[in-house]
């Protein structure tokens, strides 16, 4: 097997499953009790860390968080950053000057869309005094059995019907402006690398065959006739550029094995 330290963070992940695994995330109130990020900061948030529990269809977590510059000088913040591509972050124009006494709001958005289990996400906020963490803890409901079931029914018949209606949106849209392991996380992990596995998706662990790049490449971009396994091209309708087809092989040459095993 053929690896690569450039996919070495994914490898890690994909070894703990597609999210981080946490213990009892509770969901936060509406308005959390006051926390000080850290001795001596100017800056106080309402929490320091929140919780959320959307419903499956949400397709995404949304997180609000509340500050108050409790010094007397203006706190300068100079960026606010999330861990991940996954979330996308609302606040004011950096940088972002907070007067004494006054406050605002940031907020986050995190696409949990081919994940399961709880994950965290942080953001990062940047000013002279010092760099603060917000955690954002997200519990991932499981699809229930009935869409799971409704879903490959759909998928038989049409294979590429993934990549429209309600299924884009975790089959197409999470595929946008993705390249490499960011993009097989979003992508190909819902199905080949979910806890919930069907059988009919196969393992990409095992090969039963060479698998070189026209191999990969093949299955990529025209899947596989009679199965659920659709085209992910966009000649065929789905949602990967050339480009894109190009940086998914080249992580899969990297991350598994290219020749089948011997007894």
């Amino acid at each position: 097997m053929r690896f690569s330290l450039k996919y070495a963070p994914t490898v890690v992940r994909l070894m703990v499953g597609v999210g981080l695994l946490l213990g009892g995330c509770t969901r936060l109130p509406d308005s959390a009790p006051t926390t000080t990020p850290r001795a001596g900061h100017p800056l106080r948030w309402d929490a320091m860390e929140k919780c959320a529990e959307p419903r499956f269809e949400d397709g995404v977590a949304k997180f609000e968080f509340l500050v108050t510059n409790t010094s007397d000088h203006p706190v300068k913040v100079y960026y606010i950053r999330p861990t991940c591509g996954c979330t996308t972050v609302d606040a004011p124009q950096m940088p972002w000057t907070i007067a004494p006494g006054a406050g605002g709001t940031v907020k986050a958005t995190v696409d949990f869309r081919g994940k399961e289990g709880e994950i965290a996400k942080e953001l990062l906020v940047g000013t002279v005094e010092a760099t603060q963490t917000l955690a954002m803890i997200v519990k991932v409901p499981a699809m229930s059995p009935a869409m799971r079931q409704q879903n490959q029914a759909i998928a038989a018949m049409n294979r590429q019907k993934i990549f429209q209606g309600d299924c884009a949106a975790c089959h197409a849209t999470p595929a946008a402006g993705r390249l490499g392991d960011d993009l097989f996380a979003a992508t190909c992990a819902v199905c080949h690398e979910s806890k919930h596995r069907a059988t009919m998706v196969p393992d990409l662990a095992f090969a039963k065959e060479r698998r070189d790049a026209a191999w990969w490449t093949r299955w990529v971009e025209d899947g596989r006739e009679g199965s659920l396994m659709p085209g992910f091209a966009q000649k065929h309708g789905g949602p990967l550029t050339p480009a894109q087809v190009e940086s998914l092989v080249e992580y899969l040459l990297a991350i598994y094995p290219t020749e089948p095993k011997k007894n």
